[in-house]
């Protein structure tokens, strides 16, 4: 039973009972219809009729013509789809009550509202994008459980179609990443009503191994020319090449076991990464890693000695040291920059300094300050693109 906050007819005050007879009402409605509620008596009292539906509740005041009531409902209560209750009051009584059913009105055009997500997968149809639409009316109203739906899908070269059923507002389709990476377009047609176009995008798997190369101009250590390694094209199981931006790290292993790193990344599958020269004999062991995912083979880079060798002079009264005739490969001066090291220990062995400089036009040269180092014997040994020198000097 329907209540509105008032009494029933046929409890309350029978002396206030009106005559009245209901004009025939149709039970259903389309949206944006215009609804009328008409009664035929002598009614001379106000009575009014109570609406309620998904809207809220309005009190309505009819219109007399020829002994009828007339009571028209507001345009927002007829646009709406769903249940609308009725009741005729008069005094606070209800003499009469009633429901009708608004339907959805598609044929005044329908509105499309899509969505896809997530806007990326990954390839090998396992993973999936979720397309979803909601037709309504133009009053925004759902439209029925089982409309019709045209889904299409552009997938590469080749278009697809298929109907789906709106089902509790909605209608959706998963769309499955196929294994070739690319662009899927999708959208959607209900009563000749068309979807916006959307996307999602189809990213290559997790790599596979792959192979790594480099290049140099030489090779000789001379601290000075760059080694570039480099990936062949890394690709996922399916073929498909890695997205430019993927990070590749080329850890290399010296003979010391000291670990250096570079990094590149992809562009068109390949990946570049640039290291200096050592400044000593060395061999190398390179491997690439994705990480998480992949890695490569494992190369070996030999690098020969650029300096084959170097002389020691010291001035008259031994607190100069020079290095001379620092000769590469080719007879040219070491490149500038070639670190050079020193110790220094007094006559008992004990470590008073390190020094460090660097080469310039295949010379170098340390000082020994009487300030800190008074006259006596001290032993020098130099250490220079991997070789090894001692000096005993007496210092003046």
């Amino acid at each position: 039973m329907l209540w509105f906050g008032c009494r029933e007819a046929d409890t309350e005050n029978p002396s206030a009972l009106i005559s009245y007879e209901q004009m025939p009402l149709k039970s259903e409605f389309f949206a944006g219809d215009s609804i009328l509620i008409h009664f035929k008596g002598n009614i001379t009292d106000p009575v009014h009729l109570v609406v309620s539906n998904a809207w809220g509740s309005t009190v309505l005041t009819p219109t007399w013509k020829d002994n009828e009531l007339t009571f028209r409902f507001p345009k927002a209560f007829g646009q709406r789809a769903g249940n609308c209750h009725w009741a005729l009051v008069k005094n606070g009584i209800i003499y009469d009550k009633g429901e009708i059913f608004i339907r959805p009105n598609p044929k005044k055009g329908t509105a499309m509202e899509s969505y896809l997500g997530p806007q990326s997968i990954i390839a090998g149809k396992a993973d999936f994008s979720m397309f979803v639409t909601s037709p309504t009316d133009i009053y925004d109203n759902p439209l029925s459980d089982s409309t019709e739906i045209k889904y299409y899908y552009q997938r590469m070269d080749s278009a697809e179609q298929e109907s789906v059923h709106l089902k509790n507002l909605i209608g959706w389709k998963n769309i499955h990443s196929t294994e070739k990476s690319g662009r899927i377009l999708v959208t959607a047609t209900c009563n000749h009503s068309n979807s916006k176009e959307l996307s999602t995008l189809v990213n290559p798997a997790n790599p596979v191994d792959f192979q790594i190369a480099y290049k140099r101009i030489h090779p000789y250590a001379d601290g000075n020319q760059i080694i570039t390694f480099s990936t062949d094209a890394i690709l996922d199981e399916f073929g498909n090449i890695q997205s430019d931006g993927t990070l590749v790290s080329f850890s290399i292993t010296d003979t010391k076991g000291r670990v250096l790193q570079t990094i590149g990344t992809t562009i068109n599958g390949v990946a570049e990464a640039l290291l200096l020269h050592p400044t000593e004999a060395e061999t190398w062991k390179v491997t690439a890693y994705i990480t998480g995912a992949a890695k490569s083979n494992t190369i070996t880079v030999d690098f020969e000695a650029a300096l084959k060798d170097f002389t020691l002079s010291l001035s008259e009264n031994g607190r100069t040291l020079n290095i001379e005739e620092m000769q590469s490969f080719m007879g040219q001066w070491i490149p500038d920059g070639m670190p050079i090291s020193i110790s220094i220990h007094d006559e008992k062995g004990t470590l008073l300094d390190s020094k460090r400089t660097t080469s310039r036009l295949g010379k170098a040269q340390f000082t020994m300050s009487k300030d800190f180092y008074p006259n006596g014997s001290y032993t020098l040994t130099l250490e220079l693109a991997g070789m090894n020198k001692k000096m005993n000097v007496n210092l003046k």
